[in-house]
């Protein structure tokens, strides 16, 4: 080892051989990623994952065993390819999809063309009228009878 490596700490060695990896294989690995997504012109998605690939190697870049310049693109290579499978796994397990697919409820009603909407079904609901009106207000009931019958005296 030079004298200028062995004063340096095993994190710092670590960094200097990750900077050495990245200039060195970057455009092979973005062109790999992009064979990958099959959509040329998503170049953001490529370039993010090649971020992704990256930012994975550089976690494991302390096991990582390779010696030679093509084990460490096999090495790299195998995590792009993994961080694309991953991220179009997710894709697919998050896309969303319609829960109806065209079976709305009034779809196969006739619309009462005399009466503009459609016809509710026969649900059985009911709804609850209320017997005399308790829980309004009796100068704002005043108020409004004022206002509907066209004076306000």
């Amino acid at each position: 080892m030079p004298a200028a490596q062995s004063a340096m700490t095993p994190s710092q060695q670590l960094n200097e051989r990750f900077a050495t990896i990245y200039t060195a294989h970057l455009p092979r690995i973005t062109a790999l990623v992009g064979r990958r997504i099959f959509n040329a012109e998503d170049s953001h998605l490529a370039d993010d994952l090649t971020a992704e690939a990256f930012t994975r190697a550089w976690l494991s870049l302390h096991k990582c065993e390779a010696t030679t310049d093509g084990q460490v693109y096999a090495w790299l290579a195998t995590i792009a390819r993994r961080t694309v499978a991953d991220h179009f796994r997710t894709k697919k397990n998050t896309m969303e999809r319609p829960a109806d697919l065209g079976d709305w409820q009034y779809a196969n009603r006739p619309m009462d063309q005399a009466a503009g909407y459609y016809t509710p079904s026969a649900t059985g609901f009911r709804t609850a009228t209320l017997a005399g009106n308790t829980d309004s207000d009796p100068d704002m009931d005043e108020a409004l009878r004022r206002v509907r019958s066209g004076g306000a005296r």
